[in-house]
């Protein structure tokens, strides 16, 4: 298991996310995504090379580049003789992270919100169980660091350090389940969690960060049972919030 703030080897897919801090292709993926996400270019819209050097002012190699991108998330599809088409929402990678911070700018992040708290309430009690046997005495700590930052996030009103803290809880929370396929799912909640902002019914709720200190004591003190409820509590608390809220 990886010591807290231990990094992986990247990926492929994770290198190309790296490259898309800075320049015209990053510029260039950022722009067609939300737009596609968006709706603005609709379903079936076929789009061109050409066409795109010119808007972006780029280089050829720099719109290959940035379809072959797109399309790696389902977003496009490119066709030789006919052209890069825009595809439905059932073509896209729903949990791909930049996906998910497309969506939650756009009118449908609550929905988002909903489906996707809806897949947390299937594997983050699950997650806590297995943390409070498997995780680490350091982990632990640190977990429970991020849930008292959280705490002092909602004192302050402090947004930006809530939702810090609130991703690290939710990474480490499944990172110390020992489960590799859990820890690469740490991505997708953060970039979930981080999306929130982007909805004007977000607030900073007291009992939620009660439950997080809760959960992360759960894990200090290795109560599997206490661990498991609190996680299946914490989601569900969320997802009838959002409920409440119209979503």
């Amino acid at each position: 298991m990886k010591a807290p703030g231990e990094r992986t080897p990247q990926s492929a897919e994770a290198r190309r996310h790296s490259r898309m801090g800075s320049g015209l292709y990053a510029h260039v993926v950022e722009t067609l995504g939300q737009e596609i996400v968006d709706g603005r270019l609709a379903v079936g819209e076929l789009i061109y090379a050409e066409s795109l050097s010119e808007r972006f002012g780029i280089s050829r190699s720099v719109v290959r580049e940035s379809v072959r991108t797109l399309s790696s998330m389902g977003l496009l599809e490119a066709r030789p003789q006919v052209g890069t088409r825009v595809l439905a929402i059932e073509n896209w990678d729903l949990l791909n992270p930049q996906i998910i911070a497309w969506r939650g700018r756009g009118r449908h992040a609550a929905t988002q919100q909903r489906e996707l708290l809806e897949v947390r309430l299937g594997v983050e009690p699950v997650a806590a169980r297995l943390a409070a046997e498997r995780m680490s005495d350091d982990a632990a700590q640190a977990l429970l660091t991020a849930a008292l930052q959280m705490r002092t996030a909602q004192e302050t009103d402090d947004g930006t350090l809530f939702f810090d803290a609130d991703a690290l809880f939710h990474r480490l929370l499944l990172e110390g389940a020992g489960n590799r396929v859990m820890e690469q799912f740490a991505g997708t909640i953060g970039a979930v969690l981080h999306s929130r902002t982007h909805l004007a019914e977000t607030r900073l709720v007291k009992a939620a960060v009660d439950l997080h200190v809760d959960l992360a004591q759960a894990l200090v003190d290795r109560d599997a049972d206490r661990a498991d409820r609190l996680s299946t509590q914490l989601v569900a608390q969320t997802l009838d919030e959002l409920a409440g809220q119209g979503a």
